[in-house]
């Protein structure tokens, strides 16, 4: 799954160069329902160029761990260290989310602006994952499902996003036409 989103839209959960709380999810197959323990949260901060904070994916052991909330409120031992020190506003930098799962992201920064202090930013994510099931990255506040914003993409459709309104699928709402802005 890939998709290009506006960091900063109107009535939606802010994409910043800096600190921020992402969710992912996968399923079992092509069909959205309950993702059961394929799901963790983690922070990436997009302004330290090639560094992210979550699960898996470590590869620079000797910064301190920091704790985040899954979207159940556990606490897992987040980690740090990714990008090998790439510029990820001109290369495509690489965060492994689990096993046989791949988060590539780039921030786009418009002629005449900076990442730092941009209008018009927009980020490229792509989902890479081993077999054929919905996937998803959410955009939180607080590191914690409910409330929060994703992108889900389903085997055969265009990823669109959503509004994460619980637990149950049947709450999993599809964003209005308008916001519809991949």
């Amino acid at each position: 799954m890939k998709f290009t989103k506006l960091m900063s839209e109107p009535g939606e959960i802010e994409i910043v160069y800096g600190e921020n709380r992402f969710l992912w999810a996968h399923g079992n197959d092509a069909t959205l329902a309950y993702h059961g323990n394929n799901r963790a949260a983690f922070i990436l901060d997009l302004a330290a160029v090639g560094v992210a904070i979550g699960e898996e994916g470590a590869t620079n052991p000797t910064d301190p761990p920091v704790e985040v909330e899954d979207n159940r409120g556990n606490v897992p031992n987040a980690i740090q260290g990714l990008g090998g020190g790439q510029d990820c506003t001109v290369n495509f930098c690489e965060n492994d989310l689990a096993s046989g799962f791949l988060q590539k992201y780039k921030i786009n920064v418009p002629e005449g602006q900076n990442a730092a202090n941009c209008e018009g930013c927009s980020i490229t994510m792509e989902l890479i994952f081993e077999g054929e099931a919905w996937l998803s990255i959410a955009f939180s506040e607080d590191g914690k499902m409910i409330g929060s914003e994703a992108v889900i993409g389903i085997p055969g459709s265009i990823p669109q996003k959503y509004m994460l309104g619980g637990y149950d699928v049947s709450v999993i709402q599809l964003m209005p036409e308008e916001q519809q802005t991949l």
